[in-house]
């Protein structure tokens, strides 16, 4: 099974989804109850506004043999009462199967964005950011814990770059995946 350990190094460092600024294109939604609570609600929504949809993406998913071309399907959401942002990540193609759900929340009294991920191996990870574009955390999965570090950069309304690492020393870093998405 030489494909499972690259996926279980894989779980820790995708982390999806992260808050960015408003763009002027953009629907607004309508507010409820959790999103007009205060500066959490606000970011979160701002988020959603961003990045719920379906996103399409394609680069190169890193394994024990090198890259593999990989396609990607994200679908975002805000969720329970929106007061979450879900995300479901699912690879489409290449070498990898892979699949997890995440959830992402803005804690207003630290001003950090916090991000959970249950993966289809058994796999979970947590992180977090302060600008919702550089993400720092831990996994946990059948390899053991690993450091983890992501990139996520809207570039412009509908398209994200991201670029994930990987630790099992904290030391020497891994590139786990690189993606480009387009709404």
């Amino acid at each position: 099974m030489p494909a499972r350990p690259f996926v279980t190094m894989l779980v820790p460092v995708v982390c999806l989804m992260g808050c960015r600024g408003t763009s002027s294109n953009t629907v607004p939604m309508q507010p409820s109850t959790a999103e007009s609570v205060g500066p959490a609600a606000s970011a979160l929504a701002d988020a959603a506004r961003e990045l719920s949809g379906t996103w399409t993406c394609n680069g190169f998913i890193h394994g024990p043999g090198g890259a593999s071309p990989s396609d990607v399907r994200v679908e975002a959401r805000l969720e329970l009462d929106k007061a979450w942002l879900r995300t479901d990540f699912v690879t489409v193609s290449g070498e990898h199967p892979y699949k997890f759900t995440s959830y992402r929340r803005f804690d207003s009294e630290s001003r950090t964005w916090r991000n959970v991920i249950l993966d289809n191996i058994g796999g979970s990870a947590t992180s977090s950011s302060t600008d919702g574009i550089t993400w720092v955390g831990e996994s946990a999965g059948p390899m053991g814990r690993m450091k983890i570090h992501d990139t996520e950069l809207l570039v412009s309304p509908g398209q994200m770059t991201m670029r994930g690492e990987y630790s099992m020393d904290g030391v020497s870093w891994s590139t786990g995946y690189d993606l480009t998405c387009k709404k």
